[in-house]
């Protein structure tokens, strides 16, 4: 790690966590931390549980492009060969094919 905008570097030999416990734990002291910095108390404060929707189940089954592509050419629309196939068409089919 270096000093902010200046040209002193420290290396630690080893990986970031150990880096972590060894400043923590007193055992490595960092030239550019402040000198205090164990002597201050420290609380940690949960956040509490996350709240976020379960992901939702597709309303269908996906389904092959080709059934798709198969039944819109025999119902008279127009769809490429290749690609993606055109919103209208896609719910065309879903209409004439509920869940």
């Amino acid at each position: 790690m270096n000093e902010a905008r200046g040209p002193r570097w420290f290396t630690f030999e080893g990986s970031l966590t150990g880096f972590l416990t060894s400043v923590l734990s007193g055992e490595t002291a960092v030239p550019a931390f402040p000198k205090d910095l164990l002597e201050q108390a420290t609380g940690f404060t949960p956040s509490g549980p996350a709240l976020r929707t379960p992901p939702q189940a597709p309303a269908r089954p996906p389904v092959a492009t080709d059934t798709i592509r198969q039944w819109a050419r025999a119902n008279g629309y127009e769809v490429p060969d290749r690609g993606r196939i055109p919103a209208e068409i896609r719910e065309a089919w879903e209409r004439a094919n509920p869940a």
